[in-house]
């Protein structure tokens, strides 16, 4: 695009052919012929009854404007300004119930219906008379229709459904047998396809095994996040993290070392007497011989027997854990 073709010139004149709209104008002067004079007015048609359109002269179809064949008035009862009723031929004749029952019933009447019996007949005949066996017959045959193709939908959103759920079936087969593996790895063809098109595959039947790296984040006391991250890494070499909370962390080193570090909250393993206070167990009893009586200050629940130092180690954190919060609670103004 250039400055020329941004600037044009004087535009070219548009030729209209006159023709069609002289046409159109002479066909319609030719249906509706204006009449020669004032048109009267007859204030006695009511507005909602007046036809749109000039009156013919002479009497003609309103709609197609014929004058040569039988007219018939409006069944709507429309009449021109003048108060001449509108006409019809019997192409153009509007359809009204009362107009063609009493077609029928006229042509009945000129025939051999003698009796009302052969005008009803003649009426039913035509289709003019309700019959509702026959309208419920209809809508009874709707309605299993539309059961029908409901019922053809919902098998092919079925079976469609089964088809997603075997390629999903597949895809998570073929990502569990990826999981765990580096980028760089190298799969036969063999391998995906028997995980895409086995099921069970044998990656389902063993656990995918974790190996740690000796490293941890552990996070720091005052940490809003208090999750550990333990790395790991797959046997195929994939890196993996193991991500705990706070209780999941104590959880966790309970079960891997359970005479080493366990729940403080957990039940003593070895003895049922264990933390029971002086009224509960007998001092002399040879069975508490080699266990502790401890006594924490600030602590009223009096001192309790202990078998191994690591449930005195245990009653000592909870202790710590309970003058800590009444610590905390004083500082907030309450009572402990």
């Amino acid at each position: 695009m250039n400055a020329s073709s941004q600037t044009p010139g004087a535009l070219p004149s548009v030729q209209h052919d006159p023709r069609p709209l002289q046409a159109a104008i002479a066909s319609y002067a030719t249906v509706h012929p204006a009449p020669a004079g004032p048109v009267p007015v007859n204030p006695d048609v009511p507005h909602r009854l007046q036809a749109r359109g000039p009156e013919p002269l002479p009497p003609a179809c309103f709609t197609c404007g014929a004058s040569d064949g039988p007219l018939a008035p409006c069944p709507l009862g429309r009449r021109y300004p003048s108060g001449a009723q509108v006409l019809y031929c019997g192409t153009c004749m509007p359809h009204n119930p009362a107009t063609a029952a009493a077609t029928v019933i006229t042509a009945a009447m000129d025939g051999d219906a003698t009796t009302p019996q052969d005008i009803a007949q003649a009426e039913a005949d035509a289709g003019l008379l309700f019959d509702p066996q026959r309208v419920q017959a209809a809508v009874d045959a709707a309605r299993e229709q539309a059961r029908a193709e409901c019922a053809a939908e919902l098998r092919e959103r079925g079976e469609q459904l089964a088809v997603m759920a075997d390629y999903k079936h597949r895809l998570d087969a073929v990502l569990r047998m990826l999981e765990g593996r580096p980028g760089t790895h190298m799969l036969a063809v063999a391998e995906v396809a028997a995980a895409a098109y086995d099921w069970p595959t044998p990656h389902d039947l063993i656990p995918m095994t974790l190996a740690w790296t000796r490293s941890a984040t552990v996070p720091a006391e005052d940490a809003e996040d208090q999750r550990a991250v333990v790395d790991c890494v797959s046997a195929h070499g994939g890196r993996a993290h193991l991500v705990l909370t706070g209780d999941e962390r104590h959880a966790l080193a309970s079960l891997l070392d359970s005479t080493v570090v366990r729940d403080i909250n957990a039940p003593c393993p070895h003895s049922k007497a264990c933390g029971m206070t002086d009224d509960e167990v007998d001092a002399a009893d040879p069975h508490l011989f080699g266990w502790a009586r401890l006594e924490v200050a600030g602590v009223d629940d009096g001192p309790r027997w202990y078998c191994t130092p690591a449930c005195v180690f245990r009653a000592l954190a909870r202790a710590g854990e309970r003058l800590e919060a009444a610590d905390r609670q004083a500082e907030q103004g309450g009572a402990w």
